[in-house]
């Protein structure tokens, strides 16, 4: 029996794709140039694990994209970045507010320090029973002790935590470990996937 829900934010939740693809096109950048350079392990690593900020992480990114195109106005482009949100995921918040109504639901996350900042700005921090991030814990999906973590926080067993995740590894990692695990594709896809599990 289901106890708790466990959703992934970014893929799942928020979606902030076409903002990258609207500050390069907007600034003049290849495409796909702040994804690799921003999500590269290397550089986003430390900052999901806590090691250092988000405000440390942005910087970072700035300095390599400099170097990278000296010609365009980085700290311009950065300061953009820097001040979006993304936008939510259509039908997700209302299916996470279905399942609230009965048992709890969590956020597990691999965020910097600012995810609570998007969770308000978002107007969404008060939808979670709790908020799990990786950048607290030390841990990163997909990575065994993050889920065992999710797991001592909710409280519960992981035969009885529902799990989604728009990552493949994340997913497969959340299985091996117990969790009624979900690959996330469509809020259709999630809310079918919910009511087999006994939840909706």
């Amino acid at each position: 029996m289901i106890k708790c829900v466990i959703f992934d934010f970014d893929g799942v939740l928020r979606n902030w794709e076409y903002d990258l693809f609207l500050l390069e096109r907007l600034y003049g950048i290849p495409l796909d140039a702040f994804r690799e350079v921003a999500f590269a392990p290397e550089c986003v690593g430390p900052a999901i694990r806590g090691e250092i900020t988000d405000e440390e992480w942005m910087e970072n990114v700035g300095q390599i994209l400099k170097k990278r195109y000296p010609d365009q106005d980085m700290d311009a482009a950065m300061e953009a970045w820097s001040s979006r949100i993304g936008e939510l995921v259509p039908e997700v918040p209302e299916i996470i507010r279905e399942c609230k109504t009965k048992l709890p639901v969590a956020l597990l996350s691999n965020a910097t320090s600012k995810l609570n900042a998007d969770l308000k700005s978002l107007g969404i921090d008060d939808l979670f029973d709790h908020v799990i991030n990786a950048s607290e814990i030390g841990s990163i999906k997909p990575e065994p002790e993050i889920y065992l973590r999710a797991l001592k926080i909710t409280g519960v067993d992981s035969h009885e935590a529902f799990f989604t995740d728009d990552r493949a590894e994340n997913v497969e990692a959340a299985a091996q470990l117990g969790f009624a695990a979900h690959f996330f594709e469509t809020p259709d896809g999630l809310r079918g996937a919910l009511h087999d599990a006994g939840v909706l």
